[in-house]
């Protein structure tokens, strides 16, 4: 991967490269190519900024593997100038208000704003149709069913059957197989881009991946998570603690939980309320091209 990276690097002559904190990937990339770079912290869960999490962590030398791969491909020793980093969650579950040095480096942290991209689709005309009843989107993204199965899906998909309301189940068909038959109100879609439906849903279940996370809070959709793995619980954690949302053990999760979770946050205000919150608060940031503008015009290449 870091070779192609460099090839293509070379091939359109990048002037910067982008890459986020725990891949090392862009750094050696930038070496080889002998362009600054810009820093992206984790959307949702965690930043090196983070004095908790960068305990015990090192990001920041190298490794055996980049050791390795610098000896294969002929890439110098030393590190890139660093543009700045940057945080991309919002103050209030983490982030940025304005810019701010890294406590241990002395590096520039600037705010960015998340927008999010789920790829591109034909977009089905009842997608853009606020329902009078609520429209709750349901999805396990697409490595949570192949490492930890779709039994949770199963009991949500149970669980949701029983509500006045059109829900929406996205992901692949195979993963689907082991939840049919689907009751009448459950609409599978496939991988319909999340941002098709959730500006007019009222809730979103899911795994706690921190796109997913993200996505919904820039729509200001209260969130129910149930936390795989790798930085799915600490989503879920700053979704809790922001009052967002709720989440629980997915090992541990039955219909009747699902169902009275799905009750409290439909009706109580206070989730929709903060979700709204947040998202205008995702909207003071500087947007990406914003951000990539002020890189390029602080070290013009």
């Amino acid at each position: 991967m870091t070779q192609g990276t460099i090839e293509a690097g070379r091939a359109f002559g990048a002037d910067l490269v982008v890459h986020t904190t725990d891949h090392p990937t862009g750094l050696l990339t930038a070496v080889a190519l002998g362009v600054p770079v810009l820093e992206v912290g984790n959307r949702v869960s965690w930043s090196s900024r983070d004095g908790s999490f960068r305990i015990g962590r090192n990001f920041y030398d190298d490794t055996e593997m980049s050791l390795e791969l610098r000896a294969q491909l002929g890439i110098p020793d030393g590190r890139p100038e660093v543009i700045a980093r940057i945080d991309p969650r919002p103050p209030s579950m983490g982030g940025l208000v304005a810019d701010e040095p890294d406590a241990v480096d002395g590096l520039p942290w600037w705010p960015m704003r998340f927008v999010p991209f789920n790829g591109g689709s034909a977009v089905p005309g009842w997608a853009m149709q606020r329902q009078e009843r609520p429209r709750i989107g349901v999805t396990l993204g697409t490595v949570v069913p192949v490492m930890s199965g779709t039994s949770s899906l199963s009991v949500v998909v149970e669980a949701l059957g029983e509500f006045d309301a059109d829900v929406v189940l996205a992901g692949r068909e195979a993963d689907l197989a082991d939840v049919a038959p689907l009751p009448d109100n459950v609409r599978a879609v496939g991988f319909l881009p999340l941002s098709a439906f959730l500006p007019t849903s009222s809730l979103l279940v899911h795994h706690g991946g921190s796109g997913t996370t993200a996505a919904a809070l820039h729509y200001g959709v209260p969130q129910l998570v149930l936390p795989a793995f790798a930085d799915n619980p600490m989503s879920a954690e700053r979704v809790v603690d922001r009052g967002v949302g709720l989440s629980h053990d997915p090992t541990a999760v039955d219909v009747e939980t699902v169902r009275s979770a799905v009750r409290k946050l439909l009706d109580e205000p206070a989730f929709g309320d903060a979700a709204r919150e947040v998202s205008a608060e995702m909207a003071t940031q500087p947007s990406p091209a914003a951000v990539l503008e002020r890189a390029l015009a602080a070290f013009p290449g």
